[in-house]
């Protein structure tokens, strides 16, 4: 094709380079978003390290469309920290748009193609920025070619009379206190290719980042002189660090030429990059032996990195052997109790330990499969905060499109959760956002008329709780009224008035989850479809979650969604019904009793049992799965149980014909070809090698809850 763009990457190394990529891009939004509110020195540091680290990448790969924006943004940010330019709102929106604009610029090094994007418009508008932020006369170079200004002249480390570096006397008191210490003096040098895009910028990183590690007693040229590509190609400084040579080697590995070259497997833009114990005519009291002297040449890698890279398919593979090992671990226990019944008391009269030693090769084997288990599950984990970084963006704009001031609140950012449930929870909290953005927050003049200030919150949290992770999304809006949602029903057919009229508060407030139900007077950008809700219902069945809805007219709404960590392998109750065994998650459990112990009532030709102050619906599972009544070992009616599950705040009651345990299962996905069974969400294979359906309680409960209502308008 002859507009495909060529860039100086393999395919291979795209993956690793896209995810670097979009963790710097994430660094920079989430950090203009924070400055916009409040300019914190930290903040803005690690924003300009982020644009510059992805300015070097973009070079690299000869990407120079990015490689530009990226060093403008980086001048820009430079000049927040020279306090010439204020993040103000609309500084802010341009700083956003140019970062929309390098996603799109990412995305040219997968497709090829050329985006849509217009990178020359926001240059423009990014150096019209520039402009208001230098002083007259003032000369803030963006084109990032490197070298020095013509009336510059060549900054080099001060020199002896033998051409060596020397140090002035302050600054040889420094190296001996830190050498008394124990600490490790090391001085680094690091020469940028003649042919490096923007040498100034990539020098002044390894100045900042090799700051990061170690306390630098002298560096020339200085930060201030980089920043202005004031340089002859070099850097030299004198670091003290700990007196250990994993820090010795951590400080030659966290150059920009090292990140690079990890990143893009060797290219290389430095052409020296020494680090040597530096040497005085000051007696040292700790010294480096010569044999550890580190010299990191270009191609080369001091140190062993403690973390790698694996493809989302390898670790879902060895979920899936674990899985595997799981099943086996209950046959096993399986069998040795069976043999234990068959010739326990025999082989303990004959002194045959086999059993026993099988007994004890069995409980190894489960604690073995346990670990292995658990290190799966936790090199699947992910923190919440990949997700959660996405939603200060999001609030910010949809606040100013509706013309509202929103504040976002993140709390428990540190939560881990399987990355497959990250994967689907991301669009219901869209959704739930966007709700609590357009639908819960009024407008700053309805605030301040109802004695609230004008900045409404939303609060966006995760914690565990119980074995479970739990997210709220909450605000302090106006609520959510049940009247308008009983007649936004009826207006849009979902119910009768009689219907409406006997519902009560909390079940109308439940109909938001209906398909097609929407409250708002016109159809927007944000909402008006009525699918929003109906979306957030559906993903966290999928995931065999639940999610409750508490609102208060005038003081705000919180929606709080339940998930297991994990949906590999779940902990669970075998229940039997007929012939039959069936998995009930036990996140959906709330309590099991036996029938025997209970009175059951009807209302209105209705199973229903009287359970802890409340009228709890009861549903036969031999009739809703129609199981038939003969079966090959007759109903022992006192083993009859029942179990309350929950799906939210509704709560049932399941009549099952016996409780076999608790166990571990391995969750199987139902084949495409049977469709969508009600009240089933799976299969697992028994340790018998059976196989038992789960029990898909949301769909349970709302088919009880239907069956009610439709009795009630009979």
């Amino acid at each position: 094709m002859e507009n495909k763009l060529k860039f100086d990457i393999e395919a291979d190394e795209i993956e690793i380079f896209l995810q670097d990529l979009n963790e710097h891009l994430q660094v920079m939004e989430t950090g203009i978003l924070h400055l916009e509110r409040s300019t914190d020195p930290d903040t803005l540091n690690a924003t300009f390290r982020a644009a510059h680290t992805l300015k070097a990448v973009a070079a690299t790969i000869g990407h120079h469309q990015m490689a530009e924006l990226t060093h403008t943004l980086e001048t820009l940010f430079d000049a927040m920290r020279e306090g010439q330019l204020s993040p103000t709102q609309a500084v802010t929106d341009q700083l956003l748009a140019a970062v929309d604009v390098l996603r799109a610029l990412r995305d040219e090094v997968v497709t090829q193609e050329p985006s849509e994007a217009d990178a020359n418009a926001s240059l423009a508008r990014l150096r019209a920025l520039m402009e208001q932020a230098v002083e007259p006369g003032e000369d803030m170079r963006s084109s990032g070619r490197g070298g020095a200004p013509p009336d510059a002249s060549p900054l080099n480390p001060p020199q002896g009379g033998n051409g060596q570096h020397h140090l002035a006397s302050e600054q040889a008191a420094q190296v001996r206190e830190y050498q008394e210490q124990g600490r490790t003096v090391l001085e680094i040098e690091v020469t940028a290719c003649a042919d490096a895009f923007a040498p100034g910028a990539r020098l002044l990183q390894a100045a900042m980042t090799l700051e990061e590690i170690g306390q630098v007693i002298v560096q020339c040229p200085s930060q201030e002189d980089l920043s202005q590509d004031l340089h002859d190609g070099s850097l030299w400084l004198v670091l003290a660090i700990q007196s250990d040579e994993a820090d010795t080697n951590h400080a030659a590995d966290t150059t920009p030429e090292s990140e690079v070259k990890h990143i893009l497997g060797g290219i290389s833009d430095l052409a020296e990059f020494q680090v040597k114990p530096y040497a005085t005519d000051i007696p040292a009291t700790t010294s480096m032996p010569a044999e550890t002297q580190p010299v990191v040449t270009p191609g080369e890698s001091p140190t062993t990195d403690n973390t790698v890279r694996i493809s989302v398919e390898r670790l879902d593979a060895l979920m899936n052997l674990v899985g595997e090992l799981v099943t086996d671990r209950t046959r096993l226990a399986q069998i040795e109790d069976s043999l234990r019944a068959q010739y326990g008391k025999d082989a303990a009269h004959r002194n045959d330990g086999s059993i026993n030693a099988m007994s004890e090769m069995t409980v190894h084997f489960g604690r073995v499969v346990d670990q292995l288990q658990e290190e799966v599950m936790q090199a699947r984990m992910l923190p919440i905060a990949r997700l959660f970084g996405k939603f200060p963006r999001l609030v910010r704009d949809l606040a100013r499109a509706a013309g509202k001031q929103v504040n976002l609140v993140i709390e428990g950012e540190a939560t881990e959760l399987d990355r497959s449930i990250i994967e689907v929870i991301g669009d219901p909290l869209i959704h739930l956002i966007r709700n609590a953005v357009d639908h819960g927050i009024e407008s700053p003049q309805e605030r301040m008329a109802a004695g609230k200030p004008p900045t409404g919150t939303v609060w966006l949290s995760a914690a565990h709780e119980e074995g479970h992770i739990v997210i709220s999304v909450k605000d302090n809006g106006r609520g959510i009224t049940p009247e308008r949602i009983r007649r936004a029903a009826v207006r849009q057919n979902i119910l009768s008035e009689d219907e409406a009229t006997q519902l009560d508060d909390e079940a109308a407030i439940s109909l938001i989850f209906q398909p097609n139900l929407s409250t708002a007077e016109r159809v927007t950008d944000v909402s008006g479809r009525g699918v929003g809700l109906d979306v957030v219902r559906t993903n966290v069945k999928q995931l065999s979650g639940s999610v409750v809805v508490e609102s208060e007219v005038g003081h705000g709404t919180t929606f709080r969604i339940t998930l297991p960590l994990t949906l590999a392998i779940v902990q669970a109750m075998l229940i039997s019904v007929g012939d039959d065994s069936y998995a009930i998650p036990l996140t959906g459990i709330v309590e099991s009793l036996y029938l025997s112990d209970v009175a059951v009532s009807s209302v209105k030709g209705k199973p229903v049992v009287r359970w802890r102050d409340r009228v709890l619906p009861l549903l036969h599972l031999r009739e809703f799965f129609a199981t038939p009544h003969l079966s090959s070992s007759p109903l022992n009616h006192d083993k009859q149980a029942i179990v309350i599950v929950s799906w939210g705040k509704l709560q049932v009651g399941l009549i099952v014909d016996d409780l076999i345990g608790k166990q571990e299962i391995v969750v199987k996905s139902l084949s495409p070809l049977l469709g969508n069974v009600p009240g089933i969400s799976g299969c697992t294979i028994l340790g018998d090698g059976r196989i038992a359906l789960i029990i898909d309680i949301s769909g349970l409960v709302s088919a009880c809850l239907q069956a009610q209502r439709q009795e009630a308008t009979t």
